[in-house]
């Protein structure tokens, strides 16, 4: 999986905006996400990357019209709920606009 491919859509995936609660690894690598009442263990290795935006949000000295670049952060992997449960890809993001992560997709990978 590259970076390249983070923006394809696919039929088994649905967007959302939730909380992501997230453990990180020593290496600040996603370990686990608890959603919806279980705890999904990350399997194999995550994807990494940022994008920049122009946001057109007033300047905080108050000039209006002047855009802002801001970068958010993502992490994609693969995880399950133990051996015998589907695995699911998680896209998660950091907006400096909140804290925290949010998770923004799951991909079913049993529809493909």
């Amino acid at each position: 999986m590259t970076a390249h491919q983070v923006d394809e859509i696919d039929p088994g995936s649905r967007p959302l905006n939730e909380e992501a609660d997230i453990r990180f690894t020593a290496r600040d690598e996603p370990l686990a996400l608890r959603w919806r009442g279980s705890i999904w263990q990350v399997r194999g290795e995550p994807l990494r990357w940022s994008s920049s935006r122009s946001w057109w949000e007033p300047d905080p000295a108050g000039i209006m019209g002047q855009g802002s670049i801001m970068t958010m952060q993502y992490w994609r992997f693969r995880a399950q709920t133990g051996p015998a449960s589907p695995i699911l890809v998680f896209d998660i993001c950091s907006d400096p606009r909140w804290e925290g992560w949010r998770l923004v997709r799951v991909t079913n990978l049993a529809v493909h």
